[in-house]
């Protein structure tokens, strides 16, 4: 769509975030991130650890490919659980997600440090394997969060804020 105004055209995109005029409008954040950035980490983890396991089994045998898909399922579980548990912190009160998010990050430090130390894999797990399917999937997760994040719409300003600005008649810049 052209819109011309004076001398100048423009191109308007009609389509999502528009009015059929062509004329933008503002769009919200999302009432919690969280799901679309767990979404988006356990797809690219799976999805590639399902790949190189399946790749692996007739390369380097069962207990190998085994392996690779335990060491990137516990990473899924970990991790899937602190973004799970700041999404529901998220729901009851907004401001609570991003603390639940970093006080689950600390948990699942010392759990996996808990699990690597004090106990033992399973006798079916080859540890070479696992260890390169846990760091893979370790950084694939990394990479799909940054990624996430990145894209998330998140609310600059605090809406639940009742102090007046300077634009509701409120100070006027004074000190």
């Amino acid at each position: 769509m052209l819109l011309q105004q004076g001398n100048w055209t423009y191109m308007i995109k009609s389509g999502r975030g528009s009015k059929p005029s062509g004329a933008l409008v503002a769009s919200s954040a999302p009432r919690s991130p969280w799901l679309g950035i767990l979404k988006t980490c356990v797809s690219y983890t799976v999805g590639v650890g399902a790949v190189a396991s399946i790749v692996a089994w007739p390369i380097l045998g069962a207990q190998a490919a085994g392996s690779l898909a335990f060491g990137c399922a516990l990473i899924v579980v970990f991790f899937g659980i602190s973004l799970l548990v700041a999404d529901w912190a998220g729901r009851h009160r907004a401001s609570w997600a991003l603390p639940a998010f970093l006080f689950m990050y600390f948990i699942k430090v010392l759990g996996m440090g808990f699990l690597v130390l004090f106990s033992g894999l399973p006798e079916w797990v080859l540890a070479p394997y696992f260890m390169w399917g846990a760091i893979g999937s370790l950084v694939l997760w990394q990479v799909g969060e940054i990624r996430a994040f990145s894209r998330a719409r998140l609310p600059i300003f605090n809406q639940d804020d009742p102090s007046p600005s300077p634009s509701d008649g409120g100070d006027h810049g004074k000190p």
